[in-house]
């Protein structure tokens, strides 16, 4: 027989290499951050040329945990255009005939055949039949006056379908953003003026839909009641009175008195059971780059995020929701140029700018999932366009800075910090439990070489301080040996800049 010893230290050396591999980060920071991507038109395959298979496969690659899906009312029932309700339509049954749920049972199908976690929100505009004021209601989608029953019962409609596939929901998407002649809004009207003073119509009607659509939740898949965000604002667009005036406080954190009680329904404030706070912080609109202030006391954008901290505390103290829940980035990114005339964002300024987006983020411990929004590019360049990938499927050069992010940071002279994360190590980790990344850092006019071997934890990301000559002038990048995909990826170059920050105000 042979000895059996070495095959025993050979087992046990590799469960140490993956321990080791799996050391957390500072505890200061967020060393768990889950990575969201969200891109309906490209995994609904509704346009020619589109593979929703290949897509989910090559998000997967890519190392991203969550997909993001919004089930919208009348995209789920086409016919929105009817102003009264067809007798033989239930609302509540999933199974009643005018219903379509090809497009998202055939993603929530293939992203958990590839282990892709899923974040559903639950959201209008309806058909017209479901508004309160359907006279308002035009050709186009309606924003005006949901429903609250009605709304509810779709909600039903979507848990009883998807209950037990869903990891987590989140109720109606932007609330914030109401219509213009341009622009289709998602919920309107958004506030009125009165003698007491200004009411936030949108936070009141949210708080009704929120409500109805976690009762919706909490009966049919009880097991993710704990798992209802709430938010999902944008960060235009007064966000922070909205949210304020859905838990019954003014701007200033304190609750209604007199007529604006009354005016914001606000009679007995019960606390709502909320799973996180969902937020899309896009910087001017997805224009402006990591470190753009704005003069908006109201706005919510990336840098700005405090605001929601300390709406956060006062929310908890007033017992308007539980402490202690995350925040999560449930849509976020870019807009490049090529191909939006309007942005000024190189393609080699976006790579840059979505690294140190995350690494702003992972400096919040209350953080919990980072966002990117559209894996491809759509054609009409007056969307929105910040994908990985140019809309003919060319990458972009956030592609690989997207699997690999990079972030190098100056401490003083000779010393960096440095902050990578290889997002598709969760999935290849024991066929890479020896393939840890090389960190690379190459002197002025002098070739790169390996000088590290980074620890990464659960996520695969890692944060660490080095001190060399020179190492605050020369380039840095990540090699990676991928063997799941039998290649070598390389992250982008990076040089030492200043620390990224939250501003306080």
């Amino acid at each position: 027989m042979r000895n059996p010893k070495p095959l025993r230290t050979l087992v046990c050396a590799l469960l140490a290499l993956v321990a080791v591999l799996a050391l957390p980060v500072a505890a200061s920071a967020a060393p768990g951050q889950l990575s969201l991507l969200q891109d309906d038109a490209e995994l609904f395959g509704q346009r020619p040329g589109e593979d929703p298979v290949a897509a989910m496969e090559e998000i997967k690659e890519l190392g991203v945990d969550v997909i993001r899906t919004n089930v919208i009312f009348y995209r789920t029932y086409p016919n929105y255009t009817e102003r009264s309700r067809p007798a033989n339509f239930d609302p509540s049954d999933p199974n009643s005939p005018g219903y379509q749920w090809f497009y998202t049972d055939r993603l929530v199908q293939l992203a958990k055949q590839n282990n892709i976690r899923i974040l559903m929100t639950i959201t209008g505009p309806g058909p017209f039949w479901a508004s309160d004021t359907p006279g308002r209601c035009t050709n186009r989608p309606c924003p005006w006056n949901p429903n609250v029953k009605v709304f509810g019962e779709f909600a039903e409609a979507v848990v009883k379908r998807y209950q037990g596939q869903v990891d987590w929901y989140s109720i109606y998407n932007e609330p914030n953003i109401g219509s213009t002649s341009q622009t289709q809004g998602w919920l309107m009207p958004q506030a009125k003026r009165t003698r007491a003073g200004r009411v936030e119509t949108a936070g009141v009607t949210y708080r009704k839909l929120w409500r109805a659509g976690y009762q919706a939740v909490a009966k049919h898949d009880p097991a993710r009641r704990g798992r209802v965000l709430f938010g999902e604002v944008a960060a235009i667009s007064e966000p922070l009175p909205k949210l304020y005036a859905a838990l019954c406080l003014d701007r200033n954190g304190k609750p209604f008195k007199g007529a604006l009680r009354r005016a914001h329904e606000c009679g007995k404030v019960a606390r709502l059971p909320i799973g996180g706070w969902a937020i899309h912080p896009y910087n001017q609109g997805g224009f402006g780059p990591p470190n753009r202030k704005t003069a908006s006391k109201t706005a919510l954008p990336q840098q700005y995020i405090p605001r929601l901290h300390r709406l956060m505390k006062q929310a908890a103290a007033r017992k308007r929701v539980p402490g202690g829940k995350g925040i999560y980035v449930t849509e976020f990114g870019y807009q490049t140029n090529p191909p939006d005339r309007i942005s000024t964002i190189t393609p080699k300024k976006h790579a840059r700018y979505i690294n140190e987006s995350d690494r702003l983020f992972f400096g919040d411990p209350r953080v919990k999932m980072v966002s990117q929004y559209q894996l491809v590019d759509v054609q009409d360049v007056a969307e929105y366009n910040s994908g990985l990938r140019f809309a003919g499927g060319k990458e972009k050069a956030s592609y690989p800075a997207y699997r690999m992010p990079i972030v190098v940071t100056r401490r003083a002279a000779n010393s960096v910090e440095v902050y990578g994360q290889v997002r598709p190590a969760r999935q290849a980790r024991l066929l890479n439990a020896f393939a840890a990344p090389e960190l690379q850092f190459a002197p002025r006019g002098k070739p790169f070489r390996t000088v590290k071997r980074p620890r990464l934890n659960k996520v695969g990301i890692f944060r660490m301080n080095i001190r060399r000559a020179g190492a605050d002038k020369g380039r840095w990048r990540l090699k990676w040996n991928n063997t799941v995909i039998d290649a070598t990826s390389y992250s982008r170059v990076a040089t030492a800049g200043k620390p990224l920050r939250y501003y306080r105000n």
